[in-house]
């Protein structure tokens, strides 16, 4: 199936921007190629190497061929008070020295090496250029960490999904009908379902469809609409290893489903989404503390048909979005319902990238990193913001526990790494990464802020490779 067609206004909006700079940038240069004469690293000092320099726009570098981690023979200068970023050729073999030389020069602002940079990961989801979402909330830029994880499980309380859909079947795990008290094994589905379904746990980089948030396993939790059915349905889920439900569903402001996101907070460490009421107006009733609620915007950032009110959390794309429905097909479809699947897909993420995470420590990183699109704070259109899921990634990141050094002294080893209160650290050791066999070591431990030490004090005489862990009490 092919992607639909879609205007591109923004990108060419983008486009003319860049090509406007880049003219402003070249005023007064002339075109043509310029060839590089070597500097050798002793003239790296004379008063006269700007004039040795050749412009960037103008340089010829093929005499580096293609670079590899950095183009060979080259540095790249900005001269204080010169228009342009300049070219400098210095001798094979000696890009760093130079570079570092050169940025003792007092007329020097910078000097940087030519890296050859990564592009940002791109799932092989042949439509997935149709989800305008991932490129707007950043899911690119998470996904360079990780596409997610089984270990988190994502509940869809609502008429089953298609279950066998092609983009959904590899992520789908058997659920639950609380109406009839048995196992759902399979489901043709419902729209509905199937695009909530998609929006967080579409198989990512399967060659195949769209790309949910992550790569977390989602299950149908099948209920008929009470709130006793939805309130079953979150208690069921925390008893069978569920750390998300999305209800896309009213009544986020009600007292019994926040008694079910309390319980599915302090039984699974697991947090419940729900969608705002799609209409306009105001929505009487309070914020439910354990209810995340999740209003609805569009590719422009806009606020669009919600009600506004105390219960919203967070906003999130669900305007004209693009997702998985049922007959194994895809569909674009408006609404808060699918706004809050696509948020309780970064919850799994980020919940598979560090499981120690509470549903709070979640919620913080997520306003903490929300794009704030109202008044100052929370709004009561936007809540905290628009959820920006690579910023929170980034987040989440930087939550791990990372080596900061390692220190062999009087025949023992100590490695320290960032601390956070209320996790356990371990130290794991292995003697080869070829085939690591890794062995939790007897550490003692010291902390000192937010820093933790652990020492081996009986460290192998061969050399070794350490790894420090945190996990929850």
């Amino acid at each position: 199936m092919e992607p639909p067609t879609r205007s591109c206004s923004i990108a060419s909006s983008a486009s003319n921007i860049a090509c406007v700079a880049l003219t402003l940038a070249l005023a007064g240069v002339h075109c043509g190629a310029a060839r590089i004469v070597p500097t050798l690293a002793a003239n790296l000092a004379s008063p006269s190497l700007v004039a040795q320099s050749v412009p960037l726009p103008l340089a010829d570098l093929r005499f580096a061929g293609q670079p590899a981690a950095f183009r060979r023979e080259v540095v790249l200068v900005q001269f204080h008070g010169e228009p342009s970023v300049a070219v400098l050729r210095v001798p094979a073999g000696a890009e760093a020295a130079s570079a570092e030389a050169l940025r003792r020069r007092a007329d020097v602002d910078f000097a940087v090496l030519d890296t050859t940079e990564t592009r940002q990961f791109s799932p092989n989801d042949p439509l997935f250029t149709a989800q305008w979402h991932h490129a707007l909330i950043g899911s690119p830029q998470a996904w360079n960490y990780s596409l997610g994880a089984a270990s988190v499980r994502i509940a869809i309380v609502d008429t089953p999904f298609q279950m066998d859909h092609p983009d959904l079947a590899t992520n789908t795990v058997a659920g639950w009908d609380v109406d009839s008290s048995q196992p759902v094994a399979s489901s043709q589905g419902i729209a509905h379902s199937t695009l909530c379904a998609g929006m967080a746990a579409a198989v990512i980089n399967n060659g195949l469809g769209v790309a949910g948030a992550a790569n977390c396993q989602v299950l149908p939790i099948n209920i008929n609409g009470a709130i006793s059915d939805m309130y079953n349905a979150v208690i069921w889920a925390a008893g069978h290893g569920v750390r998300v439900v999305n209800i896309s569903w009213s009544g986020a402001t009600n007292a019994v489903l926040e008694a079910a996101g309390a319980y599915l907070k302090t039984n699974a460490g697991g947090v419940l989404i729900m969608s705002a009421t799609d209409g306009t107006g105001l929505q009487a009733g309070p914020n439910q503390p354990d209810v995340v609620c999740v209003s609805m915007t569009d590719s422009s950032d806009n606020f669009q048909g919600t009600l506004h009110g105390a219960y919203i959390d967070f906003a999130a794309p669900g305007y004209d979005i693009y997702s998985t429905t049922i007959h194994g097909g895809y569909d674009f479809a408006s609404g808060c319902s699918f706004s809050a699947p696509l948020v309780a897909g970064i919850f799994g993420w980020m919940l598979s990238v560090n499981p120690t995470l509470q549903p709070a420590d979640v919620f913080s990183i997520l306003q903490n990193t929300a794009v704030d699109l109202g008044q100052p704070g929370w709004d009561p259109y936007f809540g905290w913001g628009r959820v920006d899921f690579g910023a929170a990634a980034a987040a989440t990141v930087a939550t791990l526990p990372n080596i900061l050094s390692v220190t062999a002294t009087n025949g023992q080893v100590s490695v320290s790494a960032n601390y956070r209160s209320g996790l356990v650290y371990q130290l794991w050791r292995t003697l080869s990464l070829g085939a690591p066999a890794w062995t939790q070591v007897s550490a003692t431990l010291s902390t000192n802020g937010a820093v933790v030490s652990l020492t081996d004090s009986s460290p192998p005489r061969a050399s070794a490779f350490y790894r420090v862990r945190a996990v929850a009490p």
